[in-house]
């Protein structure tokens, strides 16, 4: 909790804010800030915590999102594809029986 920097401290004993930084003791009252900064620092880097947590949290359901999206996008794809096959399928079958019949009334024999 080294890296917690606290620029001022309330004074458990009298209430005067002081400069954490320069003082282990209240200049004011002379009462240890020992263990004011130590709580602050403990209350910081708890913040600090859950501050990284909400981070990671909020990044691992964007990228869930992401993937969902690209998900939705490949199924589309597919999708896509897949109805874009049957109507050319349709479309051929029906072609191809056109052309059969049509082929068949070129062949028979005029009367």
């Amino acid at each position: 909790m080294s890296d917690i920097k606290i620029d001022k401290i309330c004074c458990e004993y009298c209430g005067s804010y002081v400069d954490a930084d320069e003082n282990e003791t209240c200049p004011n009252c002379g009462g240890s800030l020992k263990d004011a900064i130590l709580k602050e620092k403990t209350r910081l880097r708890l913040a600090q915590i859950a501050e990284e947590e909400r981070q990671d949290k909020l990044a691992k359901e964007a990228k869930e999102a992401q993937d969902t999206d690209e998900v939705f996008d490949l199924i589309r794809t597919i999708a896509g594809s897949a109805a874009g096959g049957a109507i050319a399928g349709a479309l051929g079958r029906a072609a191809g029986e056109f052309l059969k019949e049509d082929l068949k009334g070129a062949f028979k024999k005029k009367k």
